[in-house]
């Protein structure tokens, strides 16, 4: 059986959402910053190598959605947004004002997708930490559910880079529910 889901990744400007999926997608990375006017999407088919909870011949595809955080494309990010069965909202842990912003993305994904799985990422993880350990803890308790770290910088075979773990769960989490 082929299963199919819509998966969307949201957080304000410049935390680094589409670096995170090219250096999913394609391993790479460029620190040329790149502006998402908008919108953007890419497919991933996961496969039982990739998914051992996957029937051999079974495939999970999923529609990356990149949606742009600028303020001013937050109204038509909600139509982008509609109908994902996952959300993962990104905040630069090198400026405390993405992380501050972590609530209302999470209200935004809950009122554009209601049964949306929400995980939360700190991308960068490779500069220093600008936000307080128990910040993040207090976030961990009241969404229940953990913050997840990447560095979209590193390599995917470096351990900083956190990105296929990422990936995996939440497709794991989706194949989940989909079934």
């Amino acid at each position: 059986m082929d299963y199919k889901c819509k998966m969307s990744i949201i957080g304000d400007e410049n935390t680094g959402k589409t670096s995170i999926i090219l250096r999913y997608i394609n391993n790479t990375f460029t620190s040329q910053y790149i502006t998402t006017l908008g919108a953007d999407f890419v497919d991933k088919t996961f496969i039982h190598s990739d998914l051992p909870s996957l029937n051999p011949k079974d495939s999970l595809t999923v529609t990356l959605w990149d949606l742009g955080g600028q303020k001013s494309f937050q109204d038509i990010s909600t139509l982008y947004c509609e109908g994902s069965a996952g959300i993962m909202i990104v905040f630069d842990i090198s400026d405390v004002e993405t992380f501050k912003s972590i609530p209302n993305w999470i209200n935004f994904a809950k009122k554009s997708s209601p049964k949306a799985q929400i995980m939360v990422i700190g991308n960068k993880n490779d500069l220093e930490m600008k936000i307080n350990q128990e910040e993040i803890q207090k976030l961990e308790e009241q969404m229940g559910s953990k913050i997840y770290f990447s560095s979209a910088k590193a390599s995917l075979s470096d351990k900083i880079s956190n990105i296929n773990n990422i990936f995996q769960e939440m497709a794991e989490s989706l194949l989940k529910n989909s079934k």
